[in-house]
């Protein structure tokens, strides 16, 4: 893939552990900041756990992990697989269910996460193509952007998903760089992980197996074979025991979770908006009110096919109902995959937050950082390949089943990095110290 290949004459800057550790601590500092201000710790309902609190609860009562369903009371479940509802259930154990403590140190848990993408934004974008300037703005602005800051303040993965993405990409080039062992180790078990906690990470993790044999590098073909076999051996070692796991509750293959068909269903049936919420009245928008979830436009005949069911038949019940409107409506579905797209990307009107003026100028700088830096980048010879696998595996399933805006948190310390590569180009530029500014030559 020529997209992989590093830019010329470089090598990754020299890791100026000092500014890292600074900006780890500024990150954290505000993370935490935010938590405390933003006070939603102090309430279960604010806190957004969803059924990572269900479960974790259940956990706690000796259940398993289990979900109380309305529609069939409890079962064992995979509507979320295990990383967040192991760490709300470690959390309450420690302060007891629903403590404001428990939600306080799980958000820290973000926190500590968020910060550590910060830092090594840096290494990432070292070993994608930029030098030292480039990398400390790139791992500066992850550390203050809001949406990296306010996402810790939901008891949910994105920060796991977040690290991982940036961990996982940084590792990636570090091996096919020095064709040493432990990195790809580390890439496959943290990409892996990362994959655990959001299925849309499956494909690129997939494709990177079979890509490593053409993926240009100076490995050779007994490194690549091996690489390939350690990723495989990391999917069997991370994913293969839950996935076990399913196929002995469901009787079905289900590597993550259980809830495609019940997503796909929601962005796609007459009331759909693309994403999970119904549409809002101008009255509602004028309020700022939520206007509620697809779940709420459920019929009582619905309701009452899915009663009594299990996972898997529910799954089998919504995958007809969507199948069927898809097949009845195919110019509908094709337009209501553009206005996936375009939430991705920008906005959902339908959502309180999305329609407020400061989140709108927040993504339009983002988009410009994304219109800007990918030129500058491709222009610089960074290496892309990883980025636009991940990236353009999830936009795709983004458009093709269920979106919110908030999908692109995780891809957003890749736009950093671009921006931060046009900013550091444009300002030498105009200050006429050249575009190509050396970098040192130890690996980071």
């Amino acid at each position: 893939m020529s997209s992989s290949s590093a830019p010329t004459g470089s090598r990754p800057p020299t890791a100026p552990w000092g500014w890292l550790a600074l900006i780890f601590v500024v990150a954290l500092g505000l993370r935490v900041g935010v938590i405390l201000v933003d006070g939603s710790y102090q309430d279960p309902q604010s806190a957004g756990a969803m059924e990572h609190r269900a479960i974790a609860t259940q956990m706690i009562e000796g259940h398993g992990f289990s979900f109380i369903e309305k529609w069939n009371g409890r079962q064992l479940t995979s509507v979320q697989s295990p990383p967040y509802p192991t760490v709300l259930y470690l959390a309450y154990s420690a302060f007891g269910v629903d403590a404001p403590a428990a939600y306080f140190s799980a958000m820290v848990f973000n926190a500590v996460l968020g910060s550590l993408a910060a830092s090594l934004t840096f290494l990432m974008a070292g070993r994608l193509g930029g030098d030292r300037l480039t990398g400390l703005l790139a791992a500066g602005l992850v550390a203050v952007w809001p949406t990296q800051v306010f996402l810790v303040t939901a008891a949910q993965a994105i920060a796991w998903i977040t690290v991982a993405i940036v961990a996982a990409t940084w590792l990636f080039y570090k091996s096919l760089d020095t064709g040493k062992i432990g990195p790809w180790v580390a890439f496959g078990l943290i990409g892996c992980l990362g994959a655990l906690a959001e299925p849309v990470l499956l494909p690129p993790m997939a494709f990177t197996g079979l890509l490593i044999f053409v993926w240009k590098s100076k490995l050779t073909f007994k490194q690549r074979f091996r690489n390939a076999a350690i990723l495989l051996g990391c999917a069997i070692v991370v994913l293969g025991p839950w996935t076990v796991r399913n196929y002995q509750v469901h009787e079905k293959f289900m590597p993550v979770k259980s809830t495609f068909w019940v997503n796909f269903w929601k962005a796609n049936n007459p009331t759909a908006t693309g994403t999970d919420r119904i549409p809002a009245t101008p009255e509602q928008i004028a309020r700022g009110e939520d206007a509620g979830r697809q779940y709420d436009t459920l019929t009582d005949a619905q309701k009452a096919e899915l009663m009594g069911k299990n996972e898997v038949e529910r799954e089998k019940i919504f995958q007809k109902w969507t199948t069927t409107w898809v097949q009845e409506n195919p110019g509908a579905y094709v337009k209501m995959c553009f206005v996936r797209l375009g939430k991705t990307i920008w906005t959902d009107p339908h959502h309180p937050i999305g329609r407020k003026p400061a989140y709108l100028a927040l993504r339009a700088a983002f988009l410009a950082f994304v219109a800007l830096g990918v030129v500058w980048v491709i222009r610089q010879r960074w290496r892309l390949g990883m980025p636009a696998l991940i990236a353009g595996c999830a936009l795709l399933m983004y458009t093709l089943t269920i979106t919110a805006a908030r999908f692109t948190i995780p891809l957003e310390p890749f736009v950093m990095s671009f921006g931060a590569a046009a900013l550091v180009g444009i300002g030498r530029r105009r200050l006429g110290t050249g575009l190509n500014e050396p970098v040192a030559e130890a690996s980071a």
